[in-house]
């Protein structure tokens, strides 16, 4: 058993332009009992501009634990996001899951060369999908010490 406290809700900030994706994420986390608070971003810019804004008025403490990020997305995709994430000194440390339709071996390699923490291929279940997250959440909040 896990004994390290975590400040709870776990803070989650979701990037997809696919508002259905978005609320299926949603429902998983809630109906595998996650202590999480999602908050969610329909493009990587609004991600950017979210974050920026965020740590300009040093609210520290309301940056996400944990970033879920689509590759395909309008205004500034995946790649782009991830890339000034891992550059920016304030928020290189957050933890970065590509979560996108891609099965590439190029997205998923370019992905982990730009500093993704991990990648993770959309399942097309509904099932499959609430078992992923399943994984993912207790994997980032019962195992992962994320201090920043």
């Amino acid at each position: 058993m896990n004994t390290l406290k975590k400040t709870l809700p776990f803070r989650i900030l979701i990037a997809d332009d696919d508002e259905d994706d978005i609320q299926l994420t949603r429902d998983c986390f809630l109906e595998n009992k996650l202590p999480v608070a999602i908050q969610d971003v329909g493009d990587g810019q609004h991600l950017m501009d979210l974050l920026k804004r965020k740590n300009k008025y040093n609210i520290i403490e309301e940056l996400p634990n944990l970033i879920i990020c689509d590759l395909n997305m309008p205004r500034k995709d995946g790649f782009t996001v991830l890339e000034e994430l891992k550059s920016d000194i304030e928020f290189c440390k957050i933890p970065v899951i590509i979560f996108t339709t891609s099965i590439s071996t190029k997205d998923v390699k370019k992905a982990y060369e730009l500093g993704a923490n991990c990648f993770v291929s959309k399942p097309s279940s509904v099932k499959e999908w609430c078992e992923k997250m399943d994984q993912i959440g207790k994997f980032w909040i019962e195992c992962v010490n994320v201090t920043y």
